[in-house]
């Protein structure tokens, strides 16, 4: 799909923002209680405080971008029935790889506890926030966003003996191709005996 890669990860993480503070506002009305940092992980924290500095224009203009890059993406599948990607760029790792650590962590606690998200937009900049949260995972977030039914499959492995996913994709509404497809490729190449190396 003929897209502006740029610009649509950057309107899908402001996007991203906004939905995380309106997640956890919503869940303050539902549990009748504040919301403060020491009731999420502080990436989390400070991802959301990011959403109070955008203004209502900068979301319109997101907004609009993902759905004009859901045209575009519909008008690539009145071609093709399925594309292919990789899941990840880079072969999967181990949980909490991405998580800040030394000062990074220590910037992000203080952060989180003035709630001072103006300092991740115009000192640390979204820009280096967007390319690191897309740099590993690049293929996805088009799909989450578009809504085109997409699906992993780990149909290689690599000398360490972790998977390796491809991705499906199809035309939106069109879960059935995936399944059909997904049903003829285990066949041809189980993975259900297959267990990465537990560390």
């Amino acid at each position: 799909p003929q897209i502006d890669g740029s610009a649509f990860m950057r309107a899908f993480y402001i996007m991203g923002c906004a939905e995380l503070m309106a997640f956890i506002k919503e869940s303050e009305v539902n549990l009748n209680r504040k919301a403060t940092s020491s009731y999420f992980e502080v990436g989390t924290w400070v991802t959301a405080l990011l959403a109070k500095q955008y203004h209502a224009d900068e979301y319109a203009r997101a907004l609009f971008l993902l759905k004009l890059t859901g045209r575009r993406v519909g008008k690539f599948f009145q071609k093709y029935d399925v594309l292919l990607t990789p899941t990840l760029a880079e072969p999967p790792v181990i949980t909490g790889t991405f998580s800040p650590k030394g000062m990074q962590l220590t910037a992000a606690k203080v952060i989180a506890r003035l709630n001072a998200g103006w300092v991740v937009k115009n000192l640390l900049g979204v820009d280096a926030l967007v390319g690191q949260a897309f740099a590993f995972n690049p293929f996805a977030p088009l799909f989450s966003a578009t809504g085109q039914p997409a699906m992993s499959l780990p149909l290689h492995w690599n000398d360490a003996g972790l998977p390796i996913g491809m991705q499906f994709v199809s035309r939106f509404g069109d879960e059935a191709t995936l399944f059909r497809l997904a049903g003829q490729l285990e066949k041809a190449k189980p993975w259900i005996g297959r267990v990465p190396p537990v560390s």
